[in-house]
């Protein structure tokens, strides 16, 4: 059964709250067979918004390849992922292939688990054989194309992965994709925006100036409001009051807006029942005590992950969240003296957050670089602002 307001894992394109705009770039890039590099946050929505547009292109004849990077450590592995996605297309042609290619080369490639994982027939497939495999693996979508002349979307997931399992291995990207022409359209999607920003801006990389950038904002909330509200409705579900607030808490995180609103529709099919997800003091409780009482759920149920990041943190990190939440500027006076850390520390630490892209970012205003300094996810902004507190 679909969840109405699913938030644990990628969501399917009809739950999707607006991206319209990106959809839309997505398929016009399709068209013109140009590349996109897409970066957003961790848990933004950026892989419901890539599969619902894979679904998209599918149902026009196009075949789409999803490779997920997410924590690869070799080449080896990177072959891995590929010969993965390639096969859960399900068309014996390309199952064949994978399984010629590794016998060929003195490996298998066999199901095991939930993926498909490099089995070697000797201790470890020799580099040579790996490199050849990673070069026949990236040429696929050409030789499918010679075959049916059918165009297929590639997407890599989580490509930032893949340059921490080798540096180079971007390089060895370009040089096939490079000579695909109109066999395959790339998209290139990562979970550090700066990053991301680096690999295709940087005139020393290789892959500098080849992808059209989508980066992914906040849900609007307006958008977000309307879509929820229908949805309560069609369930025959009154949140009152208390949706309101809880759509401005979560400023538009798709996942955390997704989250605090399956709360709310928990707690109100549970009152159907004559039964409270709440404490029995709030078991009545309406508008923004209800609202309240939702938020204070989701902190419970997000708050070991808050705890691990937080620890994770250098001190200098720390003292820059903290103001920010406490609405203090994270590099001024009064958040040098309180936590005994010099002005340049903090800018040091606030640069490294900016650049990694997942706590905190800069909204700018106008035409200028001006603008102010935001939490990524609202509930962990809560929980630093409440740190020690109950």
């Amino acid at each position: 059964m679909q969840r109405p307001f699913p938030f644990e894992t990628p969501i399917t394109g009809d739950s999707l709250i607006d991206r319209r705009a990106e959809l839309h770039q997505l398929h016009l890039a399709a068209v013109d067979g140009a590349h996109v590099r897409v970066a957003g946050p961790r848990r933004y929505g950026k892989t419901s918004l890539l599969l619902a547009h894979e679904r998209s292109l599918s149902d026009t004849g196009w075949r789409t390849v999803h490779v997920d990077f997410y924590g690869v450590t070799s080449l080896a592995e990177v072959c891995a992922r590929i010969a993965t996605a390639y096969t859960r297309l399900k068309e014996h042609r390309v199952r064949s292939y994978v399984d010629a290619l590794g016998s060929r080369l003195g490996f298998s490639l066999t199901t095991a688990g939930v993926g498909v994982t490099f089995g070697p027939q000797q201790a470890q497939p020799s580099q040579d054989a790996t490199l050849t495999a990673a070069a026949e693996l990236l040429d696929l979508p050409l030789r499918l194309f010679e075959r049916d002349r059918r165009h297929t979307l590639v997407v890599f997931d989580e490509f930032q992965d893949l340059v921490s399992a080798g540096s180079t291995l971007d390089g060895l990207l370009r040089s096939h994709v490079q000579y695909h022409g109109d066999a395959a359209t790339y998209i290139y999607a990562g979970s550090q925006p700066s990053l991301m920003r680096k690999l295709f801006t940087d005139r020393e990389r290789p892959l500098y100036g080849q992808a059209e950038p989508l980066e992914l904002g906040p849900l609007p909330l307006d958008e977000v409001l309307v879509d929820l509200s229908e949805r309560f409705v069609a369930l025959d579900a009154d949140p009152g009051d208390a949706l309101n607030p809880l759509v401005t808490i979560a400023a538009g995180h798709p996942q955390r807006t997704m989250l605090l609103a399956h709360l709310l529709h928990r707690e109100l099919t549970m009152r159907q029942s004559g039964w409270t997800t709440l404490p029995e003091q709030q078991a009545d409780a309406d508008g923004l005590v209800l609202a309240d009482a939702i938020v204070d759920l989701a902190l419970n149920q997000t708050r070991e992950a808050h705890q691990g990041i937080w620890d994770s943190l250098s001190s200098g990190k720390k003292a820059v969240l903290a103001a920010l939440a406490d609405g203090i500027r994270p590099t001024g006076t009064r958040a040098t003296e309180r936590a005994g850390i010099t002005r340049a520390a903090l800018q040091s630490a606030l640069r490294e957050l900016a650049r990694e892209g997942q706590h905190v970012s800069r909204i700018t205003t106008g035409t200028t670089a001006s603008g102010y300094w935001r939490f990524t996810d609202p509930l962990f902004a809560l929980w630093v602002t409440r740190r020690g507190r109950a």
